[in-house]
């Protein structure tokens, strides 16, 4: 029996050592051959059968808990798990791997052979100066920002507090492929995600700090309740808050602008948010409570997370990250997702792990065309 089978065998009865889960997910983490890992997971997947469809609520909750389940063997002695537990065990196997999405489709699955690849975004962003200059920011980068109190230290921008009363506004464009974080004069922090910019001052004055977004921010506003932070958003809302951490989705090719708050309060013209609600902008305002903040927030932890996104929505996030153009050769249909991967992952094993819906995918320089 193969190294790789004794150790999967071992994890998956939790009667692996640590030493030996370390040892595995290291295998995982170099590259598992489908002719090497397939043969374990249809024996598992056969035992499964007779105990009937999981629904996708189960596979779902699986998801989700596996990695907190089973981080390590912290109970050698248990040799016996529960049949669902050995499911969700295979699902985080397939997930850790970073080769395969669980999803609501169960049509054949398609390979992706002889596809071409895109790299994953990085820290990058173009800084414009009050002057109309402009200075280029990589995560390699490391540099006093000339006539400014700014300074970058790799994918950060920070803005040192000034005494200066001169009010200049700067503009921080993050591009298609790139990320960047960003820290103001008053200790905000903003993460802006790929294709988005932020329009800011140097110095706050006055009774009011206001900056302009487009595209997609997470802020960490530093409370001063003599000076409400406003967010002015594609010229269409304004949010404003005294000392909050939220999210604004504002992109152009989305159906609404959606603000979500995780702490704090918000107010989106005549309505206050409370943690966990949504606000939805397109004509009119809808309120979403009880929102998936995982979801929301896993762009600034690196992650995508396709719970609940169907086929173009997924495009859109893979159009921003990887820097392509999508186009559909045909009317491809409702397909929805369940699951998460790293956003370190190539174009290509994303691809690789939409699979299963489906749907063929043919990349040409930076066009990717979604095949049936």
């Amino acid at each position: 029996m193969a190294r790789l089978e004794i150790l999967y065998n071992r994890w998956l009865n939790k009667t692996a050592s640590p030493a030996e889960v370390e040892e595995f997910m290291e295998l995982l983490n170099q590259g598992v051959s489908k002719e090497e890992f397939s043969p374990m997971i249809t024996r598992e997947w056969e035992v499964l059968q007779d105990e009937g469809e999981l629904s996708i609520e189960k596979r779902k909750a699986m998801a989700d808990r596996i990695l907190k389940t089973y981080p390590a063997a912290k109970e050698p002695k248990v040799r016996f798990i529960k049949t669902w537990m050995k499911a969700a065990a295979v699902i985080a196997i397939l997930l850790t791997a970073g080769t395969y999405l669980i999803t609501r489709t169960t049509e054949t699955q398609i390979t992706a052979e002889k596809i071409n690849d895109a790299a994953p975004g990085t820290s990058k962003a173009i800084l414009t100066l009050a002057d109309g200059s402009t200075v280029t920011l990589d995560s390699a980068g490391q540099q006093m920002i000339p006539k400014t109190t700014a300074y970058q230290q790799g994918g950060k921008l920070a803005y040192n507090k000034s005494n200066s009363t001169e009010i200049t506004y700067h503009t921080l464009t993050v591009p298609r492929g790139g990320q960047f974080q960003l820290e103001l004069s008053d200790g905000t922090k903003v993460w802006l995600n790929a294709a988005s910019s932020l329009r800011y001052p140097t110095v706050f004055e006055g009774k009011e700090r206001k900056v302009e977004v487009t595209g997609e921010a997470y802020f960490e506003v530093a409370k001063n309740a003599e000076a409400p932070f406003r967010v002015m958003v594609n010229q269409r809302a304004t949010v404003e808050v005294l000392g909050t951490i939220f999210n604004i989705n504002a992109y152009t090719d989305e159906e609404d602008i959606k603000t979500t708050l995780l702490e704090g309060s918000v107010k989106i013209g005549e309505v206050v948010l409370k943690p966990g609600q949504q606000a939805q902008l397109a004509e009119q305002i809808k309120v979403v409570s009880n929102v998936d903040l995982d979801k929301v927030t896993a762009w600034k932890k690196g992650v995508f997370n396709f719970e609940d996104a169907d086929l173009k929505e997924v495009m859109r996030q893979l159009s921003r990250w990887y820097d392509i153009d999508v186009a559909y050769e045909k009317n491809i249909g409702n397909i929805e997702f369940v699951g998460k991967i790293s956003r370190s992952t190539s174009l290509k094993g994303v691809l690789k792990g939409l699979e299963n819906t489906g749907v063929q995918f043919r990349l040409e320089g930076k066009k990717l065309t979604v095949i049936k």
